[in-house]
């Protein structure tokens, strides 16, 4: 009986391991060509750019030499990724990290017609510049993304292009930004009336004679009351102009006084030189 479930035993575990044992041979030895490859590109012309990386072909494995981490491509042993390169078909068995950079080593599409990919990329110039961006892109929106979101209400009074091209860079909605600059406008349209109101009673109440001193100020002041009614008047049309672009759905609406140039471009046309 001992005999017997030792002999199970033993030929139960040679079984379950076999595939452990030639993944971690497989894993090895992709290892070991990463690293000769390594080796080899220290000293040696690369005969592909695609961007900034470099492709090595190496008998029938080829290496791609990147210094971005393509989450996309990883080692799969089934429902593999199918990689494109110059329209050959492959697939990633190795991939290595050296500091900041990223080597990969691909092999050609095992030759199997059950073996169906779960993915496929094309590899060439428009799918690196595409990844380039994007790492771009994000790493502007980790950095610079939240200082402008805080900052929006500022960002409300730019031309709509320049919230246009913010809100794809960094997520900081045009509309939002907008309607918040529009709100600090009409508070200053307010508080400018208010302020005018009080300067009109203190004027007339100060006439009496017997606040000479606040009267002198306020005779001074009343000159300038033609700009502070006009100021108020020009912000409530900017004001109402640019409401009008915020409800008509515009992604990104008219910025402060934007009117007032796109008005004067097509009235008074360029002069030829």
């Amino acid at each position: 009986m001992r005999s017997t479930m030792k002999a199970g035993q033993r030929g139960g575990v040679t079984s379950s391991m076999i595939g452990g044992w030639k993944f971690i041979e497989e894993e090895i030895a992709a290892k070991e060509v990463v690293i000769k490859v390594k080796d080899r590109m220290k000293n040696c012309e690369y005969p592909q750019r695609v961007g900034e990386d470099r492709i090595l072909r190496t008998g029938e494995r080829i290496v791609v030499y990147s210094k971005a981490d393509m989450d996309e491509w990883r080692i799969q042993h089934t429902r593999k990724t199918a990689i494109y390169i110059n329209d050959e078909a492959l697939c990633l068995v190795g991939k290595q990290f050296s500091g900041k950079d990223v080597c990969y080593l691909l092999e050609p599409w095992p030759d199997i017609a059950r073996e169906i990919p779960g993915r496929v990329i094309r590899y060439d110039e428009e799918y690196v510049k595409a990844r380039d961006e994007a790492a771009k892109k994000r790493r502007l929106e980790n950095g610079i993304g939240p200082l402008l979101y805080h900052v929006r209400f500022l960002i409300g009074f730019l031309p709509s292009s320049v919230k246009a091209r913010i809100e794809a860079d960094f997520g900081v909605s045009a509309r939002d930004a907008t309607i918040i600059s529009i709100f600090i406008e009409l508070l200053l349209f307010f508080c400018i009336g208010v302020w005018l109101i009080y300067a009109y009673g203190m004027f007339y109440w100060a006439q009496s004679g017997r606040f000479m001193y606040e009267y002198a100020v306020m005779e001074a002041l009343i000159k300038y009351i033609p700009a502070f009614v006009l100021s108020p008047l020009i912000l409530f049309i900017d004001v109402f102009i640019r409401y009008g672009s915020y409800l008509k759905g515009d992604r990104s609406p008219l910025g402060a006084y934007e009117w007032v140039w796109r008005w004067a471009w097509r009235t008074f046309p360029k002069t030829p030189q």
